[in-house]
């Protein structure tokens, strides 16, 4: 297998995991509840915001944000920076 291949599996398996529901991977309901409210329901989503832009949801709150960055962490994600 060439590198080529190895980057486009790799690819490939990144964009599946990024389609995965929130609802899937263990985040608390009220997290969940206060996420979705806000169209946030995979890690594609999640992972394209900010942790100033998930600080900025109401009801959210630093200790909910510390907790998703760890679990995001995890799975070698993070939000953007």
């Amino acid at each position: 297998m060439n590198i080529n291949e190895l980057l486009n599996q790799n690819e490939l398996h990144m964009a599946q995991v990024l389609r995965a529901r929130l609802n899937e991977l263990g985040f608390p309901p009220n997290v969940l509840r206060i996420l979705k409210g806000q169209g946030i329901t995979t890690l594609n989503d999640l992972c394209s915001r900010s942790r100033a832009d998930l600080l900025g949801i109401r009801f959210l709150g630093s200790a909910n944000v510390d907790a998703i960055e760890r679990l995001l962490a995890t799975m070698d994600l993070r939000l953007r920076q």
